[in-house]
């Protein structure tokens, strides 16, 4: 590194991370990167990783460079060997990365085995602990076969007999592989323990650089850091949730007069509604002659049309999600798909169960054509938002180690967007259950059809069982819903 200055934009001209860096490591040796926060150690090691570019200077490094981040960058519900074999991503095909090669396996479990994880092979990660985990990130980066390892805050979250273990275990390896070993660190008695040498950074200043061991000399002159004033302004303020309160009185203000209604009558529409749901209970002898038979086929016909709509519906809905993602797809591609989502959520599924009705004709068929058309404008968009909240450091990660756009999406976003995907498809089943019930109404297939007969010819005791066999069949399917979500988080 040779007279390196880097320099960040900012509103008001730039601000100087780097000034004047100058220093170079001998092959095979293990240098430490000391200073307070804020003083240019990270900013130096995206340098190194060829992250980024020095705005004045140069940077030369002979070999592959590895990284192993501060905050890991790890796939959480991924095994502990799928994250290594995310290592060899750069160097496979999107073919190969779905089923990596025996001989990536092998050499995956073995630096496993090395770095003291070998009875921990198929744990996710996300039940490691933090010595555990940070053995992954170490595995992985030399997954690469890297001659050059940049290890920032290796040892920072973890406790003091954990953090000289993996300082150990990074110097056992950089004499094994005859690694270039660079690290970043706070505690300066790990430094001085085990880095041949010590660099010191300070406001952007190499303000030391001195062999472990020695006495530290004085400090070089170094910029002072400039220092930042808060602005606090007066004033009393509302406090937001009373706001909401308040909107929401209001509203309900403003709404009532739909109602047209008065104390009197309101107490009579309230007798009348409970004489009515009276009748929905069905005497000993009405309950013998309902035609138990038809109303089970007719209800299974109904589940059956939820969930091959919703169903169905995911499946388009996957592809259209990951054209739409922000983090997936360029803006240009992703932007128009969501104004037609956004139109195609517009039609309630009553409507659409019109329009297959009169396209296709009476029957299950257009009930499930409208679910599957009402379902995927809503699992669209609940699966692009799922795959715009996946956690986007794995994801950089991966493309620091060469993998495509395709591979990050496989290796990284998908797993951590499969639970709220699963989600999404459970809560849309849910709610498919509750609308296949209504599309019958329009002679869309399913049990709504029977409830219709039973409320034009006012057989409303018919009317009560047909309610209380759907709400049976609410309660099973959220039943099996929080089953299954508990099972996939």
């Amino acid at each position: 590194m040779v007279g390196v200055t880097l320099a960040y934009p900012a509103p008001r001209g730039s601000v100087v991370a780097l000034s004047g860096v100058d220093f170079a490591v001998a092959a095979g040796s293990h240098v430490a990167i000391t200073g307070p926060s804020g003083s240019g150690k990270s900013s130096l090691v995206a340098l190194l990783a060829n992250q980024l570019a020095p705005s004045s200077g140069r940077v030369e490094i002979a070999g592959r460079v590895a990284r192993i981040h501060q905050d890991l960058r790890l796939v959480p519900r991924a095994s502990a060997l799928a994250n290594v074999l995310h290592g060899a991503l750069g160097r496979l095909t999107f073919a190969q990365s779905l089923a990596f090669p025996a001989a990536e396996t092998a050499r995956a479990e073995a630096l496993l085995k090395r770095v003291g994880l070998g009875h921990r092979l198929h744990a996710p990660v996300k039940t490691l602990s933090g010595g555990e985990a940070q053995r992954v990130a170490i595995a992985r980066a030399l997954m690469q076969d890297p001659d050059v390892l940049l290890a920032d805050e290796p040892v920072a979250s973890l406790d003091p007999e954990n953090a000289a273990a993996i300082m150990t275990l990074l110097d056992d390896l950089r004499r094994e592989r005859n690694l270039t070993l660079i690290t970043v660190l706070h505690d300066l008695d790990l430094a001085e323990a085990h880095a041949d040498r010590i660099l010191r950074l300070q406001a952007g200043h190499l303000v030391a650089d001195r062999v472990a061991g020695e006495p530290a000399p004085l400090l070089r002159g170094a910029a002072p850091a400039a220092l930042g004033g808060m602005q606090q302004s007066g004033g009393l303020a509302v406090p937001g949730s009373l706001k909401a309160v308040a909107a929401i009185a209001l509203a309900v203000a403003m709404s009532w007069g739909v109602m047209q209604a008065t104390p009197g009558s309101t107490q009579g529409a309230f007798a009348e509604a409970l004489r009515f749901l009276a009748r929905l209970v069905p005497t000993a002898a009405q309950l013998a002659e309902i035609e138990w038979a038809a109303l089970a086929v007719a209800l299974l016909d109904t589940l059956r049309m939820a969930i091959l709509g919703t169903v169905a519906a995911a499946i388009f809905a996957l592809p259209l999600a990951a054209v739409a993602a922000r983090n997936i797809t360029p803006a240009w591609i992703g932007y128009p798909v969501r104004i037609v989502l956004n139109l195609w959520r517009a039609v309630p599924s009553i409507v659409w169960a019109l329009l297959f009705v009169a396209a296709v004709g009476l029957g299950a068929m257009a009930g499930v054509l409208a679910l599957v058309a009402y379902s995927m404008g809503y699992l669209t968009k609940f699966f692009y938002e799922a795959f715009e909240g996946a956690d986007s450091a794995a994801a950089g990660a991966l493309a620091e180690l060469g993998a495509s756009g395709p591979q990050r999406f496989v290796h990284a976003i998908w797993p951590v967007a499969l639970p709220a995907f699963a989600g999404s498809v459970l809560f849309m089943l849910e709610y498919n259950v509750r609308a296949a019930s209504v599309l019958g109404i329009v002679g869309a297939g399913g049990i709504g059809h029977d409830l219709k007969l039973a409320v034009d010819w006012s057989n409303w005791h018919v009317v009560g069982v047909i309610l209380a066999l759907l709400a049976l069949a609410v309660i099973a399917v959220d039943s099996f819903s929080g089953w299954a979500r508990a099972r996939i988080a």
